[in-house]
């Protein structure tokens, strides 16, 4: 990585505790219900939350469509920070480039940090390609924007989840 490279961040606070946000981002039951575009369903195949472990995950689109991604834990800091690579995946959980944009980083690095404000939580999370090519750098800073939107949905349905415990 340079100092040159593209990273996303996204702050959010939610009106829940940490212990609860914690548990909505590292139990499979939990996340089943809102770790995904808004319509589509996601299914954990492989759950390891450990440094070295895994996620697997099925996602299926109201249209028919299915993605896979895999999700390997770097660190894992209870109630504080996560750290995983971020990558698309076949059925099997071998990594594959984005189905539908070949050149987007195989890999991202995702930081997630959660920051304990009583009765609320921020969380703080960033994205940076890793071991990219210069193309592959190129599509993550023009599709910033498409990112936020995504992680903006993404936590509404968090958002939505919480509020329904």
């Amino acid at each position: 990585m340079t100092d040159l490279q593209p990273v996303f961040r996204i702050e959010r606070t939610f009106a829940s505790p940490r212990k609860t946000v914690w548990a909505c981002f590292t139990e499979p039951d939990h996340m089943a219900k809102w770790f995904s575009p808004a319509g589509c369903h996601t299914v954990f195949l492989h759950s390891d939350l450990q440094p070295g472990g895994y996620n697997h995950v099925r996602m299926d689109s109201p249209e028919g469509t299915v993605w896979h991604g895999k999700y390997t834990f770097v660190e894992v800091d209870p109630m504080d920070k996560l750290v995983y690579v971020n990558s698309f995946a076949d059925a099997d959980g071998n990594l594959i480039h984005h189905p539908m944009a070949p050149t987007w980083p195989l890999k991202l690095l995702t930081t997630i940090l959660f920051e304990d404000l009583g009765d609320k939580t921020r969380i703080l999370l960033t994205w940076e390609p890793m071991d990219a090519s210069a193309e592959e750098v190129a599509t993550f800073a023009q599709g910033l924007e498409s990112c936020h939107n995504g992680w903006t949905g993404t936590f509404d349905n968090l958002d939505g989840y919480l509020n329904s415990l």
